[in-house]
């Protein structure tokens, strides 16, 4: 298969603006500007990488990778999308990709629908063929695939195009937000191409990227979330822990781990540090030594890098809340009363969410926190950082606040800033109590909720499970009171325990009947068989 590469830079001295182009051929035009910009690119096995170090200082705008390929003649084009909820699966190479901007402005504001996903910084392209994504993708020739994979995100995001017409991936590469000094050696992109049956051709890039899984046992067990979504107080909860630890303790685990994840509603969105009394009388730590005591593993859901208008942080720490270069709040969704990002570079800001992290998990004791809408580290860069280098700094800011031996389902992130940093990923949006929502709101974003979609994500994603983490499907239905066909609800559990590293319920399995069970006993059989 003909893969040839060939480079675009863009770089400015002063107010100079000048470009380096490299030809297939390695041989780079105008020479004095590839001179001037210390342009160095290497071509290995499977590997491609440009980097520089300049005589002047300068600032370099743009680095692309242009990979000739047959895209007209694949059977699927796959590009991963921005977010972990991002709809990510096989597609027609003639397929259009869906964006906002037929949606009116008023109606993307008023709800931030732009929020969660690249709408803000991605141009969008509905022509047929002009498909994107992030970080990695393929083009399926019958059981061939044709790999590209950053070798790095944490220096930058990696936006993936197609190009139908020209008969290209086009690799755009996040660059510096700071000035280059004079004989400062960077490496602006690195990636893999390779051809190989997916499977090796994944195992290839996470081998050249140094990607590997944090060791991460497979987990069974109960969210509180589509139960009682954020409706929950201690009382309730402890009768779902007592029906979940009776229904767990009978069955043969294997080396899974039984978990009872508490989600949202305990505390207003910021205040981790203050939970609702009124809900859990208790306390929290109370209540995450019940399930301990029940042989189970304590979980917690936190959306730590956020606030919501209605909480004391946002009302007593205003200069604790992401600004953009004009001075204006952030604001990155709808949920709750409105919520905007904490500034993950500002020293306090920083010093609570060490506090938060470690006093539910030091103090509460909560072993295991499913932490949410982490996309909001990185909607504007900032300090010098451009996005993939804020992304990176705040999960390695979450990952310093809390103990060794507590492991994270991280979700809302941008996905491949999350491989190899977790033991558990969301790959997928959220399900719904229905299939597929109503009509009109198919015709918005894409990280939308959605049990059709979610399920396409947890099959197209599936081939990161136990490479870079443990793939988290979201939960699964088998209750009756949902919107879903026992077709449906089939698939959903079939594929959980078939392609997940996580299985979990929101039902109330001390209500299940004879068939419930059984369906239950035959899915939890086949995920615990494929762990072995």
């Amino acid at each position: 298969m003909q893969t040839e590469v060939t480079y675009l830079l863009r770089y400015g001295v002063g107010t100079k603006e000048r470009e380096v182009r490299v030809g297939a051929d390695g041989v780079a035009w105008p020479a004095e500007a590839a001179l001037e910009l210390g342009l160095t690119t290497v071509r290995g096995a499977d590997v491609r990488r440009v980097s520089v170090c300049p005589t002047t200082a300068l600032r370099v705008t743009c680095c692309e990778a242009r990979v000739a390929c047959d895209v007209a003649g694949a059977d699927a084009i796959f590009l991963s999308g921005y977010n972990s909820w991002t709809d990510t699966w096989e597609r027609a190479p003639k397929a259009r990709m869906r964006g906002l901007a037929r949606v009116p402005r008023a109606v993307v504001e008023k709800w931030v629908l732009d929020g969660s996903g690249d709408y803000r910084f991605t141009p969008e392209d509905e022509r047929p063929g002009h498909q994107h994504g992030f970080g990695y993708g393929y083009l399926r020739f019958g059981e061939t695939v044709l790999f590209v994979g950053s070798l790095n995100e944490a220096n930058g995001f990696t936006t993936i195009w197609e190009g139908l017409e020209e008969g290209c991936l086009r690799l755009c590469k996040e660059m510096p937000e700071c000035e280059l000094e004079a004989g400062e050696s960077v490496e602006l992109m690195g990636f893999a191409l390779c051809e190989a049956a997916l499977d090796d051709a994944v195992a290839r890039w996470c081998e050249l990227a140094g990607l590997k899984a944090r060791p991460a046992s497979p987990l069974v067990g109960f969210s509180s979330w589509y139960r009682y979504y954020q409706d929950i107080t201690q009382e309730k909860l402890e009768d779902d822990l007592a029906a979940v630890s009776a229904l767990l303790e009978t069955r043969d685990l294997g080396p899974c781990l039984p978990v009872f994840q508490v989600d949202d509603g305990y505390a207003a969105i910021g205040d981790w540090t203050s939970p609702h009394t009124d809900r859990f009388p208790d306390g929290m730590g109370a209540f995450a030594r019940k399930i301990a005591d029940k042989g189970m593993v304590p979980g917690l859901w936190m959306a730590p890098l956020v606030c919501e208008t209605d909480s004391r942080l946002f009302s007593e720490h205003p200069d604790w809340i992401l600004r953009d270069e004009t001075g204006e709040l952030v604001k990155a969704g709808s949920n709750w009363s409105g919520y905007y990002p904490l500034d993950t570079l500002n020293p306090d800001a920083r010093a609570y969410i060490r506090l938060a992290l470690s006093m539910v998990t030091r103090s509460w004791g909560f072993r295991m926190l499913k932490l949410d809408f982490l996309f909001a580290a990185c909607m504007v860069p900032h300090g010098g950082l451009n996005r993939g280098q804020l992304m990176a700094d705040a999960l390695d800011l979450l990952r310093d606040s809390v103990p060794e031996g507590v492991s994270f389902d991280l979700c809302g992130v941008p996905l491949v800033s999350a491989f190899g940093r977790t033991e558990y990923c969301r790959i997928g949006p959220d399900v719904s109590l229905d299939w597929d929502d109503v009509p009109y709101m198919r015709l918005l974003h894409r990280e939308r909720v959605s049990t059709k979609r979610s399920l396409g994500n947890t099959r197209g994603r599936s081939h990161l499970d136990g490479r870079v983490f443990r793939n988290d499907p979201d939960v699964f239905f088998l209750r009756r009171d949902v919107k879903l066909t026992e077709g449906q609800r089939r698939d959903l559990v079939g594929a959980d325990a078939a392609l997940g590293g996580m299985f979990l319920t929101s039902d109330d399995v001390g209500a299940w009947d004879d068939m419930q069970r059984l369906a239950f006993d035959r899915a939890l059989a086949v995920f615990v068989d494929k762990e072995r």
